[in-house]
């Protein structure tokens, strides 16, 4: 009996010290844990919209196909030097006055881009500022009746900046994670036609979403 009470004596010796050695350590401050900028190489594809802020274009456009995006990224987890491509096409039917003629307008146009890519480390956010280099085409045919003279085809490029923000989710299949995003391009030097006219706006909002693969 004696030998039980002195274990547990003992005991609640043991647990009355451990207490308070707690209890100190509880009264000083939290140090933050630092996290480390580690290195991060990210690709990614998507897929969205681009509303392109062309007004003086002479067809119509009546349909768009989804822009496609593909994308690659180097650096640490909060900042990296980025890299992107864009395809947009767009179709729709080219109207000549006066005469009774059915035609099809196609529209390329390839946008270039280069530039950072800053996010934070507690957050889904992030921000992009770009170098952009586009390139587009323009295709006009007629296809009843045939009439080559009304058949032409335009080229231009034009640069300018981009501005881009969205959120991208932590991975959620093992190195895979699902982001969103909205882009503004501005175009600063535009191109010029052969008539000497100032090319229209190529620029414009985009929008995607779509999947990234990190390590």
């Amino acid at each position: 009996m004696k030998t039980l009470l002195r274990m547990l004596l003992l005991c609640f010796i043991v647990f009355a010290w451990n207490t308070v050695l707690w209890a100190q350590d509880s009264d000083k401050p939290a140090e933050p844990e630092k996290k480390k900028k580690e290195f991060a190489f990210t690709l990614g594809a998507a897929a969205g919209n681009f509303a392109n802020d062309a007004a003086k274009f002479t067809s119509v456009y009546s349909n768009r196909s989804i822009s496609k995006i593909y994308f690659g990224a180097i650096g640490t987890t909060m900042f990296q030097f980025i890299g992107k491509y864009r395809e947009f096409y767009a179709f729709g039917t080219s109207k000549v006055e006066n005469i009774a003629v059915t035609g099809r307008a196609d529209w390329k146009q390839k946008f270039y881009a280069a530039g950072l890519h800053v996010r934070t480390e507690d957050q889904p956010l992030y921000a992009e500022v770009l170098y952009i280099v586009t390139r587009a085409e323009e295709s006009i045919t007629t296809t009843d009746p045939v009439i080559e003279e009304l058949t032409s085809e335009y080229k231009t490029e034009a640069k300018g900046i981009g501005f881009a923000v969205g959120i991208a989710t932590k991975k959620i299949i093992g190195p895979f994670g699902i982001y969103a995003e909205v882009e503004f391009d501005a175009m600063l030097r535009k191109g010029r036609n052969q008539q000497g006219k100032v090319d229209p706006e190529l620029g414009g909002f985009s929008a995607g979403a779509g999947v990234f693969f990190e390590l």
